[in-house]
């Protein structure tokens, strides 16, 4: 489901600290959450190292070009008004992921005292099974599952199982900007791409008349690190309203429709 008007506050309460599944615990807690994180941790959360550990083995995954995300559940209270998938991972990781769908089709991998789910949009999922099936759950306890999560990222990620066609477009979110007249202006947008990488076309118009095309090299798209470019306003431009519209393109050549906003001028 579409959560436009919600990632704003969904990125506060996620990158706020560690107790995510008790700050956001509505219908899914885990969909919020890993609609702009690739980690869903249980409340009240694991120790911080293990949590890093966690992080890092993700981190490693994306910086092999691989895409997953991963959701740690240690009791009911994890999933929210779907109590009664508690210790069903497989069916949980579909629900979960029919959830995050709009902005993630990838593998996403469960972890629960009663052992894995992983799910990829209904495509197959064989490769990631068989790496999982060699792996025991460390114990209930969340540092216990975390730990496990992280040796389940790391053992996928050198086996290569993570492999999954990237068929999602960046989602882009532009904030409206104001400049003036012979001074540099920084326009400034948040990119959601499940690759986590883009590169951007800028373009400024008065009109139906382009005044500017400004273009980005491949970066880190997440939305806790927010995009801009500057370009300086001409001083022969009249004051009014531009605006300013983004197309980001992610390394499998998905793109997003034309996202605008307004540029004032004064």
């Amino acid at each position: 489901m579409q959560r436009p008007f919600l990632v704003s506050a969904l990125i506060a309460a996620a990158i706020a600290g560690g107790a995510v599944g008790g700050a956001l615990a509505d219908g899914d807690p885990a969909s919020d959450v890993l609609y702009v994180q690739d980690v869903f941790l249980p409340y009240p959360p694991p120790p911080k190292a293990t949590v890093a550990a966690l992080k890092r083995s993700v981190a490693a995954a994306y910086a092999k070009r691989y895409r997953v995300k991963v959701a740690v559940i240690a009791s009911a209270s994890d999933l929210g008004a779907v109590p009664e998938l508690f210790n069903k991972p497989k069916a949980y990781a579909k629900f979960l992921g029919q959830e995050i769908s709009p902005i993630f089709v990838g593998p996403l991998v469960i972890v629960m005292p009663a052992g894995f789910g992983v799910y990829d949009g209904g495509r197959s999922t064989a490769a990631e099974e068989r790496v999982l099936g060699s792996l025991d759950i460390a114990g209930p306890s969340a540092d216990d599952l975390t730990q496990t999560a992280t040796i389940a990222v790391q053992k996928l990620t050198v086996a290569g199982a993570l492999r999954s066609k990237d068929i999602r477009p960046p989602q882009v979110y532009p904030q409206p900007a104001t400049g003036r007249r012979g001074t540099t202006v920084r326009l400034k947008y948040s990119v959601l791409d499940d690759s986590e990488r883009t590169k951007d076309v800028v373009r400024i118009s008065a009109g139906a008349t382009v005044k500017a095309v400004l273009r980005t090299p491949v970066r880190t798209a997440v939305y806790a690190r927010p995009h801009s470019v500057t370009w300086r306003i001409p001083t022969s431009l009249k004051p009014g309203m531009l605006r300013f519209c983004i197309v980001a393109t992610d390394p499998t050549g998905n793109k997003n429709a034309p996202v605008c906003t307004q540029l004032r001028v004064r």
